[in-house]
């Protein structure tokens, strides 16, 4: 995977262009934007390994990246999967579908790289989210989203279990009974409801989505982003953990993040008007 990179001035916009995936550096934020829009940003193989490629990029430490904001181009997020290669197998007489071994080589790999960021990921939802769009919304830590945003889940109208861990995360986001209209009924939830439901942080116009959308996402990116990874970890793992482990954790979490120099910053000052100045150390 290659990609086409500009060469920008200092304090300049760094992008770089990839096959369906568009990577921008601004400061200490990175910005995603899946950028297929005539297919409605639809997953195929090429942008999901594009983001894994993106997402390798921000790992590197040079890059300092401190958030995430994950959009789209158009008016969509993402339509799910792209189909079409699995369509035209059957078509030709195959009897496999192509996505199939995917879900298991290339999208569920992808979704848990997605997951393990140790930064905050903001998801800017532009438009339709479906399948693994619905997945990555839900990887979120903070999702604002257009009104006129959708969210579908339509496996069982193709007769397929779901995946993107679905059945997984929106019980301990919405419960199961609510999870059940989206997976076994597939309903498609607006974004009012998906607001009302949990499933976002906020709703905004759709014109002002952009905007918003980046505004968080570099609030988070200027923030103590040490203290932010910790606590994000000692929330993902809360499910898997009793009261005395969540307590064990906590203490050793804070003994990490009372070493920083945010942490020191931010003690400095604390009983004043003035706020410290993070640089995520």
């Amino acid at each position: 995977m290659t990609g086409s990179e500009s060469n920008p001035d200092d304090g300049a916009i760094e992008r770089i262009d990839y096959s369906g995936v568009r990577l921008e550096f601004d400061g200490p934020l990175a910005i995603i934007t899946l950028n297929d829009p005539e297919k409605l940003n639809a997953m195929g193989e090429d942008m999901a390994n594009a983001l894994v490629v993106a997402l390798t990029e921000i790992a590197k430490p040079r890059r300092r990246c401190r958030a995430v904001l994950l959009t789209g181009e158009g008016r969509a997020f993402c339509a799910g999967a792209n189909l079409m290669g699995s369509r035209k197998a059957l078509s030709e007489g195959g009897k496999k579908l192509a996505n199939i071994g995917a879900v298991e080589t290339l999208y569920h790999p992808l979704l848990r790289r997605i997951h393990a960021l140790q930064i905050p990921l903001i998801v800017g939802v532009n438009g339709l989210a479906i399948g693994i769009g619905l997945g990555m919304t839900l990887a979120a830590d903070y999702v604002v989203a257009a009104e006129g945003a959708w969210f579908q889940a339509p496996f069982k109208n193709l007769a397929s279990a779901s995946d993107s861990a679905l059945a997984w995360l929106l019980p301990r986001i919405i419960g199961p009974i609510r999870t059940k209209r989206i997976l076994m009924r597939a309903e498609r939830i607006d974004a009012a409801t998906a607001l009302d439901w949990g499933i976002l942080s906020e709703v905004v116009p759709t014109a002002e989505l952009a905007g918003r959308a980046r505004a968080v996402a570099t609030e988070f990116a200027n923030d103590a982003t040490i203290a932010l990874g910790e606590i994000k970890k000692l929330i993902n793992d809360s499910p898997r953990c009793d009261i005395h482990s969540a307590f064990e954790a906590e203490a050793a979490a804070v003994a990490r993040t009372s070493r920083t120099k945010d942490n020191v910053a931010a003690i400095k000052v604390f009983g004043t008007k003035a706020k410290p100045a993070f640089t995520g150390e």
